[in-house]
């Protein structure tokens, strides 16, 4: 009995096979962000690879991409006119907010993410909604604002299959991206039925010249402090004197 109990237990304990699994990759994993930086593309290239025992599917596969950037407390607030003076009101502040988010994904897969009861419906920042009025038109006006800045992307027709099982999918980054670490997040659908999810990494980081004021800021506060005043002072004297003489 002990001879066949050993390898049921194992059987038991080990994890479950997934019919399908997602592989993906980026085209880089390093945004290196310079003077000249005006922003630029990351691609992604991903394929659906099916167990050799599984039946295949009679429906499509429908594949959802989330990008985060390094996440951020954000105060946002309204102007409001008081006594005759444009002054800021009482803002609503958010946790934890991506300082770049993207959401690109299938045609297909656009019920799952606008729909009010869909899977997906979490991952689109842009439109979930909170509780009280106040707040949901606080965020909506962050939402505004980082789209006009090219921070908020949604895009649900952004991801391109180039055969079934095969895709791919464009992520623009602005200039005004933050340093730090981005994750990149990969669904698989079939029908609601969420079948498989990948996660990638990239890093965006500044590089020459700005880079080392940056750290210099970070390392000498009290000296980047005095230098940024006698900068400011020298400039302010140096175009005094220019346009005096003008």
């Amino acid at each position: 009995m002990v001879r066949w109990l050993a390898p049921l237990l194992i059987l038991l304990a080990a994890p479950p096979l997934k019919a399908e699994t997602l592989t993906v990759a980026l085209s880089s994993n390093v945004i290196a962000i310079g003077s000249n930086f005006s922003g630029a593309t990351l691609s992604l290239f991903g394929v659906v690879e099916r167990d050799a025992n599984t039946v295949a599917r009679s429906g499509s596969y429908e594949i959802i991409i989330a990008v985060r950037g390094p996440e951020q407390n954000v105060l946002v607030q309204r102007r409001e006119r008081r006594f005759g003076i444009w002054m800021n009101g009482k803002g609503e502040e958010f946790d934890r907010m991506p300082s770049y988010y993207g959401l690109f994904s299938t045609p297909g897969a656009r019920g799952l993410i606008e729909d009010a009861g869909g899977p997906a419906r979490s991952l689109s920042l842009i439109s979930v909604e909170d509780d009280g009025d106040r707040r949901a038109e606080h965020r909506a006006a962050l939402a505004a604002a980082r789209m006009s800045q090219g921070l908020y992307v949604e895009e649900l027709d952004g991801v391109e299959k180039l055969s079934r099982t095969f895709f791919r999918t464009e992520i623009p980054l602005p200039p005004l991206l933050s340093d730090g670490r981005y994750r990149v997040f990969a669904f698989l659908y079939a029908g609601e039925v969420n079948l498989a999810t990948e996660e990638l990494r990239f890093d965006v980081h500044k590089t020459g010249f700005e880079q080392r004021v940056f750290q210099w800021s970070r390392e000498q506060p009290l000296f980047y402090g005095l230098g940024a005043v006698v900068l400011a002072l020298v400039t302010g004297y140096v175009g005094g004197v220019v346009f005096r003489r003008g």
